[in-house]
């Protein structure tokens, strides 16, 4: 159970913690670096056995954005559902059906290949690294890549983002939930997590419900505002730099190297190597 005013603080959270690392990359990485991270920057490995010989450095990479939109929608639908808080409601219920569809919104959230690139790449920037086009996502250990590689490098740098992820994210939760190694404890409200051996002292027994939800709201929003943000900085994009012309280090190779201009077509909203025309009707 939680309370409107418990999620509306978490919601404000969240978005106060992207804004300022928003911000801080802005300000402080090489311009042409976050300009590729709001244009989708790519390594494509497959581009180099197509007939064509396609560079694999590709930016506005739908690819990705398109396996994400059903899920997008489904949560906004789980979220208006769920946490629309109607008129004369001040907190949520804990239904089994409810709870159960939050475990698995969780695990995708934590598990996601394109959320933790975007994670790991926006953290990297936050540390002025030059942009990492080819982004190796773990299969296995990816908890250390989580803390080490992304929440400790938001935190080196005094950034929110850290708090928030540490609220969110928890192996224990991802491997019982991932596994079906978990039981919903009606009657007690715990989740009690059958992956639980003690070994560690960051392994959990159980999670209360209570604080299963303020877990599941600061990752799924985060999921959720990480990509709005990004796209309303997209679209601020040109206006910021009082241009549609963007110059970049575009790799042709993995050791070469060459500057090239990115056009931004705010209207549509993407991005290409020549400009748009548009043409007065």
């Amino acid at each position: 159970m939680i309370t409107r005013t418990e999620a509306d603080k978490i919601h404000q959270e969240i978005k106060s913690a992207l804004t300022e690392a928003f911000d801080y990359i802005q300000s402080n990485c090489i311009d042409h670096d976050y300009k590729i991270f709001l244009a989708d920057g790519e390594y494509k490995e497959k581009y180099l056995s197509y007939t064509l010989k396609l560079n694999p450095f590709v930016i506005d990479n739908r690819e990705d954005r398109l396996k994400d939109e059903s899920r997008q929608r489904f949560f906004i639908k789980f979220m208006q559902t769920f946490y629309g808080f109607p008129k004369g409601t001040s907190k949520t219920d804990d239904n089994e059906y409810r709870l159960a569809m939050e475990l698995m919104v969780y695990t995708h959230i934590w598990e996601s290949e394109r959320f933790l690139k975007e994670l790991y790449r926006f953290a990297s920037l936050t540390n002025k690294k030059s942009y990492d086009w080819e982004v190796i996502v773990p299969e296995s250990s990816k908890h250390e890549f989580i803390r080490k590689n992304i929440r400790d490098v938001f935190k080196a740098n005094g950034l929110q983002l850290a708090d928030i992820i540490t609220k969110g994210f928890h192996t224990s939760l991802r491997n019982a939930f991932a596994h079906s190694q978990y039981l919903l404890d009606d009657y007690n409200k715990k989740i009690h997590l059958d992956t639980f051996k003690g070994d560690y002292s960051w392994d959990i027994e159980n999670i209360s419900y209570d604080e299963w939800t303020k877990r599941f709201l600061y990752s799924s929003l985060l999921s959720y505002h990480l990509y709005n943000f990004k796209h309303l900085r997209r679209k601020q994009l040109n206006k910021d730099y009082n241009t549609d012309a963007h110059l970049i280090i575009h790799p042709i190779t993995k050791t070469r190297f060459r500057a090239s201009y990115i056009y931004y077509d705010d209207v549509n909203d993407n991005f290409g190597f020549y400009p748009v025309q548009r043409h007065s009707s």
